[in-house]
């Protein structure tokens, strides 16, 4: 692969991780991934398989397109503004908004 995806991969990767408020442990626990890899992944050092490609794309909860750069974030969904703007949170607001979504789901399927 060329350096150039390298560095954008990387760098893709590096800014999801931290637009989430993720370390890079945290991150490679959500993605069952060392890590050691994923600061390998982010300086470019190495790049990760595409088992591990989409495992990181999950957890990050975006596209292998966008964390390999070929689609831009806010492109990629065609989400409602809310949730762009939630995206932004630290990991523990997120965490809370995941809950209240969840219980405000379960209270409207239990009102059926």
């Amino acid at each position: 692969m060329s350096s150039a995806i390298q560095s954008t991969f990387g760098a893709n990767l590096q800014s999801l991780r931290e637009l989430r408020g993720l370390t890079q442990a945290e991150l490679g626990k959500r993605a069952g991934l060392a890590a050691a890899s994923i600061s390998h992944f982010e300086t470019g050092q190495r790049m990760p398989s595409l088992e591990s490609l989409v495992k990181l794309a999950d957890a990050l909860g975006v596209s292998v397109d966008v964390l390999l750069g070929r689609a831009s974030l806010e492109s990629s969904t065609s989400l409602d503004p809310i949730f762009m703007q939630a995206s932004k949170a630290d990991a523990r607001t997120l965490d809370t908004a995941r809950r209240v979504m969840e219980a405000l789901l379960r209270k409207s399927t239990d009102q059926l």
